[in-house]
């Protein structure tokens, strides 16, 4: 499969079919194929084995916590090794990832489009495209981008903002371009079923998982909820910083450049990618100059977060 990815190539492939289609379902929302005679930028093979892939030998140059990930970098040379899923090898000089995964990376959330990203990632770095991890909307043309960690209100808030009918550029992984311009990035809405049924246009979503079912996040393609949602590029006109509180309304304050950059960094710079680090600074601090900041409080009127951002832009 040849995807059209903004002014790029991308091709995939895989020997087992759930993975090619899982991965289709991943991408249509806003990459549309491409002629099979293009030649591709980036290449990506993800196949599915019976067993992990031995561990490289000697000690990996950077580790994630919690033992996910382990990277080994020999100059353009970088195998990305999964102890429980698997293991991705980039070569960065020719755009090419091959991956070698188990089946349970399938069958666990979120394990797929990580490896997906993770293969693309450098790759489009090394392009002018940087990933960072947040959701990004628009609204009246202005993106904005809502930038946190586990917990902190990203996805409640990004859901207003599309139950108001802002759009989408990405539920998860925008990319930033040069002078602040934000791409999108295609992908799946996921939440818990208690922040769908938050909202008046995707309660019934909520409705249909089951009591026993357990705490499992659902997940959605946007456009079957929010029909034309999906928006290609936006100017950068606010990076939002949420934070949940027990609070009566909503507040929110600006913050300094230099705060917001420093917010920024961990939630988009990868360390192990030394020679990117320099060009994926500057990006980021041409982000934090072509718009102002915010710390958003949050308070539990979720409704209401649409017309608070709306104001500041």
């Amino acid at each position: 499969m040849k995807w059209n990815f903004h002014d790029l190539t991308v091709a995939g492939s895989s020997n087992h079919t759930q993975l090619m289609d899982a991965w289709k379902t991943s991408f249509a929302s806003r990459v549309k194929p491409a002629n099979s005679a293009d030649s591709a930028d980036i290449s990506i093979q993800l196949d599915v084995v019976d067993e992990v892939p031995a561990q490289p030998a000697g000690e990996p140059q950077f580790s994630t916590t919690g033992d996910f990930l382990h990277y080994y970098v020999y100059d353009d040379q970088v195998t990305a090794h999964f102890p429980k899923f698997g293991q991705l090898y980039l070569d960065l000089a020719t755009g090419t990832t091959t991956g070698k995964v188990i089946e349970a990376a399938l069958n666990t959330y979120g394990v797929l489009e990580d490896l997906v990203a993770i293969s693309l990632s450098p790759h489009l770095r090394r392009k002018g495209y940087f990933l960072i991890h947040a959701f990004a909307a628009a609204f009246e043309g202005k993106a904005v981008i809502i930038v946190g960690g586990i917990g902190a209100g990203k996805t409640t808030t990004g859901m207003s903002l599309l139950n108001a009918g802002w759009q989408l550029l990405s539920n998860d992984s925008p990319i930033v371009a040069k002078e602040g311009q934000i791409l999108s990035y295609p992908g799946v809405l996921a939440g818990y079923p208690e922040t769908f049924a938050r909202f008046e246009r995707t309660a019934h979503l909520a409705d249909q998982v089951p009591e026993m079912a357990g705490r499992k996040k659902l997940l959605v393609s946007a456009e079957s909820v929010f029909p034309d949602v999906w928006l290609d590029a936006a100017p950068i006109a606010a990076i939002i910083f949420p934070q949940i509180e027990q609070i009566d309304t909503h507040t929110i304050d600006p913050i300094g450049k230099p705060e917001a950059l420093r917010r920024l960094l961990p939630h988009a710079v990868e360390q192990w990618d030394k020679p990117m680090i320099p060009r994926h600074f500057s990006i980021l601090r041409q982000l934090s100059d072509a718009a102002p900041a915010y710390v958003m409080r949050l308070s539990p009127d979720v409704l209401a977060i649409p017309t608070a951002l709306a104001a500041i832009l």
